[in-house]
């Protein structure tokens, strides 16, 4: 599932490899292959989410509401980084999410799987209702928009450090008690893409799409591919960018073929059900050592905001690219 969460330092483990000088020298990453039939596909992509055992684990640091370090991610660091140098609230807290093709910790209703509803289709189309998916990672995305360079130049100077201090954080947890984790969600991610069941829905979907006029290979190239035609093919979109009603609609006549496609080869209901068992497995054969990640995880964020203080003094001062907004 490629999800980008870097944080970590090496303390005595490197990921989830395990402290003792035992023969492993890293994760359980063997699995079988599930028999799924064809199961009807979730309600929702909550629906989807809360059969997948290993999908917490992956939103560890990313996620605020990740149920296993609640409020203890790279967001909520940088918060608690601008409270203590004098600016608290959410309101200019810069984030960065991974748009990656499997990145369930990052819920939308499109995805590896195909598109996930015919209804949210045909009313949003690929433009889900603002805010809607970053919620979902418990980030607040509704405060006053602001303009870096309007705010005055102390505050920017905390933002600057704080947005370092966070990326050190996750850079180095990354490397450290996450190291491990990432691993298993990209072998996850392999073994979903590779087995046969997932591999023959994906063939008859895009069969499905070609008859539509759609050439497209894998179904998570749809949602970038629309998004960028969309807003003109612009390297960078800024949240609340408008789009003209000719583009609107074709983004939604492709999320509806998409839609249709998903649900006539089974797409949504055969990949997300083999995630699942690929996850539950990864999770049974790790379960101490996931553990134990957790443990480290939690241990070094709380040390890290001990440190606030000190490293506010010494941080460097990193360029703001942007805010949240409404």
């Amino acid at each position: 599932m490629r999800i980008r969460i870097a944080l970590g330092v090496a303390i005595c483990c490197a990921g989830v490899a395990g402290c003792t000088a035992s023969a492993r020298t890293g994760p359980d990453v063997t699995v079988s292959t599930p028999n799924v039939g064809r199961p009807a596909p979730p309600a929702s992509v909550q629906a989807a989410l809360s059969r997948m055992a290993f999908t917490p684990y992956a939103a560890l640091g990313q996620a605020d509401n990740d149920g296993l370090a609640p409020n203890e991610s790279s967001y909520a660091l940088t918060r608690a980084c601008l409270s203590t140098a004098g600016y608290p609230g959410a309101g200019n807290v810069p984030f960065a999410v991974s748009l990656g093709p499997a990145n369930l910790a990052f819920a939308q209703p499109w995805g590896a799987w195909g598109y996930l509803g015919t209804a949210e289709a045909q009313q949003y189309g690929f433009r889900a209702p603002a805010g809607s998916a970053l919620s979902s990672l418990g980030i607040d995305v509704n405060p006053a928009p602001g303009n870096p360079a309007g705010l005055p130049q102390a505050e920017q100077a905390a933002i600057g450090k704080c947005t370092t201090i966070s990326r050190d954080f996750t850079d180095a947890v990354g490397k450290g008690p996450l190291a491990g984790i990432l691993t298993l969600s990209n072998d996850i991610a392999s073994d979903v893409r590779k087995d046969p069941a997932v591999k023959q829905a994906t063939q008859q979907w895009t069969a499905c799409m070609a008859r539509n006029g759609y050439t497209y290979q894998q179904p998570q190239n749809v949602f970038f591919d629309q998004i960028q035609k969309m807003f003109g093919n612009k390297q960078f979109i800024e949240a609340g960018a408008t789009v003209s009603n000719a583009a609107n609609q074709a983004q939604i006549a492709a999320a509806v073929t998409d839609a249709t496609c998903t649900e006539s080869a089974d797409l949504a209901g055969i990949y997300l059900t083999v995630q699942a068992s690929y996850e539950q497995q990864i999770v049974n054969a790790n379960q101490q050592a996931l553990t134990s990640a957790v443990q480290q995880y939690k241990a070094l964020y709380a040390r890290e905001l001990d440190k606030l203080p000190g490293l506010l003094k010494t941080a460097k001062v990193s360029k703001i690219r942007a805010f949240p907004r409404r």
